[in-house]
């Protein structure tokens, strides 16, 4: 095949491999992220590496960027519509025992909301829910295992997984074999 493997990605699990696939020729297809709420450095940091291994996954096909709030598109240009990453705490949805870290909604003709509730996150790897979230941005549900398992699992959740890429790649009508994944 055409890929070959490349180490060193993720940063915070040398352990974890991408494939390393030909970017797209095509233009890519932008989507903003405005970040909104009291994320502290490190909560940002974490956001931007999921947000870059996003990128390494989607190969140039799709490319998430993150905007400051004051390049807002005017009204009547074709510029895409932000998502909105926004910290917050305590209140949020959740079905009896099970507490949701975030939650993400689509909003028609104007991007989505991204909402984290910090307080809830504890121990688990902020970065790692993000990710997860990012996926539910592109269009992707739930699946049983993996990135986009509807529980958070710390040893299935560290990277952009070959059931995520394809089910992006399923559902934006990608070539899947042009996209990357990590390899553990």
């Amino acid at each position: 095949a055409d890929h070959s493997v490349t180490t060193g990605r993720p940063a915070h699990s040398p352990a974890l491999r991408y494939t390393n696939h030909r970017p797209a020729a095509t233009a890519a297809e932008i989507v903003p992220l405005r970040l909104a709420g009291s994320f502290s450095p490190g909560d940002r940091a974490k956001i931007l590496r999921a947000v870059n291994e996003w990128n390494v996954a989607l190969n140039g096909f799709v490319r998430f960027t993150i905007i400051d709030a004051s390049s807002l598109p005017v009204a009547n240009t074709r510029q895409p519509r932000p998502w909105s990453i926004m910290a917050a705490d305590g209140v949020g949805p959740s079905r009896g025992p099970i507490i949701a870290l975030a939650h993400t909604q689509a909003v028609p003709g104007a991007g989505g909301l991204m909402i984290v509730y910090l307080d809830r996150i504890g121990t688990r790897d902020l970065g790692s829910v993000v990710m997860h979230e990012l996926g539910h941005v592109l269009g992707v549900g739930h699946g049983e295992k993996g990135l986009m398992a509807a529980h958070y699992h710390p040893a299935d959740q560290q990277c952009v997984d070959k059931a995520t890429v394809a089910a992006v790649a399923a559902r934006r009508r990608l070539p899947v074999d042009q996209l990357n994944w990590c390899e553990g």
